[in-house]
């Protein structure tokens, strides 16, 4: 049975994420290995409140909803375990890709055909993905250059997947990011320096989310050079012949079918919300 790893950033820890992802229907043909790679103990209080700290701040509306609904409960460590999770904590370095770099560090022999990664602040919208994706029924999208967008067919032969076309560039949004077991194998030497280049913002040690709320809107700045990674990992799959390769799940940015993706822990962001509820409006 060929076998694929699902590597879960841990750092907001949403118990009803954790459960979506329990409950999403498997893949014929396939075994899955479910990964967290945790950059903060689930049990800290500051875990919690932080969130319930900014939720009223946020206003009213569906997405604040779905973000008081998915930070009502916090998963436990043992939760995690008892959920079959496999569990690793790893040195709080650097966010994003790095946390895939740790795993593939501490993990990857070749031994799973796609490596899927992605964020723990994320909405499930349908328990399909995994069918869907690893069975070749999701719709693709093709994002060939800056503003542009085609569909094409479900069996295409990808070997990277991500999640809404990111506006203005063809740059895939790394939070969610599905690796084939080719790319992996080709990229996997340079991962580390693909992952740090470019960063300089350190954050061992530290358990808190550097929050700043400016009218509703969280301050992203602050760790603005951990989007460095993913235009080097974008940059190395254009130089290496991956760009045509490369497919995503929608046309929208951090919204596909089957999840929302959060920004900086939350749904809700005064920019692009509008977008994000008119495409969901369009899947019932």
């Amino acid at each position: 049975m060929k076998k694929i790893a699902v590597v879960i950033s841990g750092w907001h820890y949403p118990y009803l994420f954790y459960k979506q992802i329990k409950d999403q229907q498997m893949p014929k043909g396939y075994d899955l290995d479910i990964y967290v790679v945790s950059h903060r103990d689930p049990d800290l209080d500051v875990v919690y409140n932080e969130k319930q700290e900014l939720l009223p701040k946020m206003g009213e509306g569906g997405l604040q909803d779905l973000d008081k609904e998915l930070y009502s409960r916090i998963i436990t460590k043992e939760e995690l375990k008892e959920m079959g999770f496999i569990y690793n904590e790893e040195p709080n370095e650097i966010g994003d890709l790095f946390l895939l770099n740790q795993w593939i560090q501490r993990h990857w022999d070749s031994q799973y055909e796609y490596v899927m990664y992605t964020h723990d602040d994320t909405y499930m919208l349908s328990n399909q993905m995994f069918v869907d994706i690893f069975e070749k029924k999701a719709n693709l999208i093709f994002n060939p250059t800056k503003g542009t967008v085609q569909e094409i067919p479900n069996d295409f032969s990808w070997d990277h997947l991500a999640s809404g076309v990111h506006p203005g560039t063809t740059c895939p949004r790394t939070s969610f990011t599905v690796l084939s077991k080719k790319l992996l194998n080709e990229i996997s030497p340079v991962f580390k320096e693909l992952a740090t280049e470019g960063t300089d913002l350190n954050r061992v040690n530290e358990t808190s989310t550097p929050y700043e709320l400016n009218d509703q809107k969280i301050n992203t700045a602050i760790l603005s050079s951990w989007n460095a990674p993913g235009r080097n990992f974008w940059r190395w799959c254009e130089e290496n012949g991956y760009h045509d390769k490369s497919v995503r799940l929608s046309d929208t940015y951090r919204v596909t079918p089957y999840f929302i993706e959060a920004e900086r822990g939350f749904l809700f962001s005064p920019d692009g919300a509008l977008s994000l509820i008119n495409y969901i409006n369009s899947l019932s």
